[in-house]
Parts: structure tokens; C-alpha cells; sequence
């Protein structure tokens, strides 16, 4: 029998094969919107929607993508406007971010440049018609050798980057009552706040880490 788009046995298109996701709306698999971003026999092992903390600020300027067309034309007035803008709300948010890490902790650890800051650069992004640079939602697919970064819309996922699974060192569950945080501690030793969507998938990201392989999601 020959392989699948998931790396498994052949399956008829209305089949996908189990593996650990969340539920879709009306029903049925993520798995054929990610086929099409997959290698050649590469393998799904998983798929975990997750957030990025509220502790993280906005993409800081330096490190967003180039605009393209007009944009670029008119790029450097953006820029002064957009400048003005972000020192208003850095004032503003900043404190407010400053009060909430008393009590939560840091949202980034390491800085910009690290592993955890460009996991971070690239979910705040988001996909090409986000120019907020404070995107925080992001549907992890875990493969037996990256993991893509997008976002799942009815007309397919949409990957707007990607880590190798190695960077990826540690998770650490600190859920409670009032916190549904995790964190995520990358190789070279930064870590990045994230927030799970209930504990199935915190212990869903700290099995991927460990090497192991979830079991599908239970039912609602």
C-alpha cells in the first residue's frame, strides 16, 4: 500500500488518520488543509492551537518584514506615523504589561534575537494580510521534523513560519485556577510565556517535547 499525504497508509479522502487536534467546526480533520504544506513522506504528529501571552508587546520595529509595492513608496511617512504610534501605546501598555509581570512573570525571556524572540517575531507577524504585528493565535503542527506555525481557515492553513523540532527544549505547565500558562524553554536557553487552550493541550505540547507521540483529543 502506498503512503499517504501524512506519512501512513493510503486513506480515502473523507479518512484522515488519528492524531491529536483540536476540533474543528462542523466536524472532520485539519489534516487535508496541512497536507499540502508537507515534504514528501513527512509525518504528522500532532496539531496544537495555542496563544501567545497578552505579557508580550508588539513586534518591535526593526525586526518587522520589509513592505512591498506602494507600501514601499510611502514606507518612510508609515514609519514616522507608526513610530509615534507605537511610543503612545509602549507607554501606555508598557505599564500595564510592567504591573501583570509582577505577579505572571516575564512574557519573553532572552530577547528578540533568541529562539524563543524569533518563535515570537514570527506568530506576532502572522500570515500576509496581518500588519497588526500583534497577532497571538497559532495552530503548531508538529512533524517528525519541524514545526510549521499558521492558521487554519476554511479554505486551508495558512503557515507563516517555521521551527526545527530540536529548538524546542522543555515545556513547562504552570496552569492553575486563574492562569492557563505554559512555558515553552528553547535550546539556547530563552523561553517564550504561551497560553493553552485547556490542560489537553499543555500535556499534549509536553509529551511532543519529550519525543512522544499523543493520543487524539478526547471528544467534547
Amino acid at each position: 500500500m502506498t503512503a499517504g499525504p501524512y506519512g501512513a497508509p493510503g486513506y480515502p479522502p473523507t479518512a484522515a488518520p488519528q492524531v491529536y487536534e483540536p476540533h474543528r467546526l462542523g466536524g472532520g480533520s485539519h489534516l487535508p488543509l496541512v497536507a499540502p504544506h508537507l515534504a514528501p513522506g513527512e509525518r504528522v504528529h500532532a496539531v496544537v492551537d495555542i496563544e501567545l501571552s497578552d505579557l508580550l508587546r508588539r513586534v518591535p520595529r526593526r525586526y518587522r518584514k520589509e513592505r512591498d509595492g506602494l507600501f514601499q513608496a510611502v514606507g518612510f511617512l508609515l514609519d514616522l506615523a507608526g513610530a509615534l504610534v507605537d511610543a503612545v501605546e509602549e507607554a501606555i501598555g508598557g505599564f500595564f504589561r510592567n504591573l501583570r509581570r509582577i505577579f505572571r512573570g516575564r512574557g519573553l525571556s532572552g530577547g528578540w534575537d533568541s529562539q524563543a524572540g524569533r518563535f515570537a517575531v514570527q506568530v506576532l507577524t502572522g500570515g500576509r494580510g496581518d500588519r497588526t504585528y500583534e497577532n497571538r493565535g497559532v495552530m503548531l503542527v508538529f512533524t517528525d521534523h519541524r514545526i510549521l506555525l499558521g492558521s487554519a481557515l476554511s479554505d486551508g492553513y495558512h503557515p507563516y513560519g517555521e521551527v526545527p523540532r530540536g529548538q524546542l527544549a522543555r515545556i513547562e505547565p504552570r496552569m492553575g485556577s486563574w492562569s492557563s500558562r505554559v512555558e515553552a524553554h528553547f535550546a539556547d536557553g530563552s523561553r517564550v510565556a504561551l497560553e493553552a487552550r485547556d490542560r489537553h493541550d499543555a500535556q499534549a505540547l509536553d509529551l511532543l517535547v519529550r519525543g512522544q507521540v499523543p493520543p487524539p483529543k478526547p471528544a467534547r
